[in-house]
């Protein structure tokens, strides 16, 4: 049986916006702080070589484990908003779900399947006319209906997160890591109620329950098995 990858295809938001040195500071972080998600989530992490900058716009990785591929997305974007780079540094993100046929190690653009095709469906999606906005993560699975209930969730998920300050995914990131508000009051050298006051001003409660449908959901889907039909409407 192929292996079921999750396929992470990004691109800097507003990328236009950042002078040529900013641009080369934008490549170092993506792969500094790619090196600190893969030291926190090491398991899941498909090859070490699996990750690409290509002309400092667009990158893609790949996960052995599709449940918390979106978990560790929104962390590799915490990671990165935490630059002092104006504007605020973030990236839309297309997760693809499904089989990987060819494995190389020379990193995920030498790599080819099912997953790969959804990822880049869903980063072309983006780069279409069909979205304006504040849309800035898709998951594509290859099911059309559950897809559609992913989307129609990650639609409020990207609107809450647009509306971060730096100070708020400081308080994110770290609440990933740390278990109480206590640690991480401790960890940025704040007093407890601000980090209170941050979370709740992200309205991470609810953005937290957003996580937990996510997984829950993909666990259930790939228990049923991902389909394995590509055609351009039922990708």
């Amino acid at each position: 049986m192929a292996r079921i990858v999750a396929v992470v295809t990004c691109d800097i938001i507003q990328s236009q916006k950042y002078s040529t040195e900013q641009r080369k500071k934008i490549d170092s972080l993506i792969r500094s702080e790619f090196a600190t998600l893969s030291k926190i989530y090491k398991n899941t992490i498909h090859t070490p070589t699996s990750f690409n900058v290509i002309q400092g716009d667009e990158f893609q990785f790949v996960l052995a484990e599709a449940l918390n591929a979106y978990e560790i997305m929104v962390f590799y974007r915490a990671l990165l908003a935490l630059s002092d780079l104006t504007p605020l540094l973030s990236f839309r993100s297309s997760i693809g779900i499904g089989e990987i046929a060819v494995e190389s190690k020379k990193g995920s653009y030498s790599q080819d399947g099912q997953a790969f095709h959804r990822s880049r469906f869903g980063i072309n999606f983006f780069r279409s006319n069909k979205v304006k906005g504040k849309r800035r993560t898709k998951i594509v699975t290859g099911d059309a209906n559950f897809d559609h209930t992913l989307d129609t969730i990650l639609m409020y998920q990207d609107l809450l997160e647009e509306k971060w300050t730096r100070a708020q995914w400081e308080a994110v990131r770290w609440r990933f890591v740390l278990s109480t508000y206590e640690e991480i009051a401790s960890r940025l050298g704040i007093a407890y109620q601000n980090v209170q006051k941050r979370l709740k001003a992200a309205n991470w409660d609810e953005f937290s329950r957003g996580l937990e449908f996510m997984e829950q959901s993909l666990k259930t889907h790939l228990q049923k098995g991902v389909t394995s039909i590509f055609t351009p409407e039922r990708v």
